[in-house]
């Protein structure tokens, strides 16, 4: 991944702090997205792109791990959450305002004009970028806005798509992205501009596959996900990513810590399970006072949002699911050793980690509670263990509060009372109401 002026992206860093409107200049975000304004495109692309990563390792980041339990809220308002009775539809509205104004609004009028310009690898991306958060929303509000949405004046009310349909549009937009960026690639193409790949069509390509691996893995097609995953991220490298610069700057976690101290801290659930399996290593890194001093939660904090370890227990789980055999267990061992690497362990931690029979037990043994466990260790602070958390049971949990933890987030209070065909609030039970793919 390339990093382009450095003032130029802390300038779009600080934008993406703010409100949509001023992130944007005024009033664009109401104009007709049919009729954009003139924007271009480059000055456009690292402005959502970074929005989307601030989303990611913000909200979608902190909520769903905690509701999985890596992290607990232990002051103020997180106290609430914890015990998820703080989990009402206001809490969400910040995470359905950046996706749709500051995600969804801009890549429409990216698309726009680079149809219109013909700038076919730029609307590649863009669809790729859609695909991504628009499984990210669904996977935790089920269905949501968006053949009527975006419309502004011309769609007040914009009715909520079935979670299926838009998991068909994900991967329509996905093969679309592929094609484009396989053929001609127009006038201009992206790059430096690009700050997850600077502009690389290849890796742009693989990150598709791995975000359609990822979706075919919760929609059980296990085959077809293995089959996406093999065409996805040969090493860490390619991982779909963004890298803070400094402390002006910061990655969200780190930010969190500076302005919330004391508020998130690491779950004892994922310190006892940790501890058992003699984890020590990455327990070190991970298990810290949350402030900032904290040694993987720094300034220039590498947010990924899907990665090549993901990519190898994906592998793991679709082969243990078909019966196990040797790729799918070095796909398992080398998806933990990604972790190491990760979370700066050299090999000989990982080696000494492997040695032990309960985690390297020979192909015949191998187990999907293993690769699961494995799998949310690794994917410490992703949101993606969220789903994994509710399509496999792995790790058991118990509720904080209550008898059930909850399994999709509330519609935020916003579009409860400004979208007349929202659901009501309390219309949606958020311990039962299960998403599609999780029915």
């Amino acid at each position: 991944m390339k990093i382009f002026n450095k003032f130029l992206l802390v300038s779009l860093l600080t934008c993406s702090f703010l409100s949509c409107e001023d992130y944007i200049a005024g009033d664009l975000i109401n104009s007709d997205p049919n009729n954009p304004t003139s924007v271009p495109v480059t000055a456009q692309l690292p402005a959502f792109q970074i929005a989307l990563a601030d989303n990611v390792g913000g909200d979608f980041s902190r909520f769903n791990s905690m509701l999985v339990q890596q992290v607990e809220g232990v002051a103020r308002q997180w106290s609430a959450f914890n015990q998820y009775t703080g989990l009402t539809p206001n809490r969400f509205d910040d995470a359905w305002q950046n996706v749709y104004e500051n995600t969804l609004n801009e890549i429409l009028i990216a698309k726009t004009s680079s149809t219109t310009n013909g700038y076919n690898h730029y609307i590649g991306v863009l669809n790729i970028i859609e695909a991504y958060t628009l499984m990210m929303s669904t996977d935790v509000w089920d269905d949501i806005p968006y053949t009527d949405a975006l419309q502004g004046i011309n769609a007040l009310n914009p009715i909520f798509d079935t979670q299926a349909s838009i998991y068909s549009t994900i991967y329509a937009l996905l093969d679309e992205g592929i094609t484009l960026l396989e053929g001609p690639s127009g006038s201009v193409t992206p790059g430096g501009e690009d700050v997850f790949y600077g502009g690389d069509v290849a890796a742009w390509i693989k990150a598709a596959h791995a975000i359609k691996a990822r979706g075919l893995l919760k929609d059980k097609d296990y085959a077809g996900a293995m089959s996406e995953a093999g065409l996805a991220f040969t090493d860490a490298s390619d991982n779909m990513s963004f890298q803070y610069p400094d402390a002006n700057a910061a990655g969200q976690w780190y930010r969190f810590n500076r302005d919330r101290t004391g508020d998130l801290e690491f779950h004892p659930t994922m310190r006892t399970l940790m501890t058992g399996l003699n984890d020590m290593d990455r327990l070190a890194v991970m298990d810290q006072t949350f402030v900032t001093d904290h040694t993987y939660l720094i300034p220039n904090f590498l947010q990924e949002l899907i990665t090549y370890r993901e990519m190898q227990f994906i592998i793991a789980e679709a082969d243990q699911r078909a019966g196990g055999t040797q790729a799918g267990y070095d796909a398992y061992l080398a998806g933990i050793r990604a972790s190491f690497t990760r979370l700066g362990l050299g090999e000989a931690a990982y080696e000494a980690y492997i040695a032990q029979d309960a985690i390297n037990p020979g192909v015949g043994n191998l187990t999907l509670e293993t690769v699961m466990t494995q799998k949310y260790i690794a994917m410490f602070l992703q949101p993606e263990v969220y789903s994994d958390w509710r399509r496999t049971g792995i790790p058991a949990l118990s509720p904080v509060s209550g008898t059930a933890i909850p399994v999709r987030w509330n519609y935020p209070a916003t579009e409860i009372l400004f979208n007349s065909n929202a659901p009501t609030e309390g219309e949606v039970n958020i311990y039962t109401d299960r998403v599609g793919w999780n029915q």
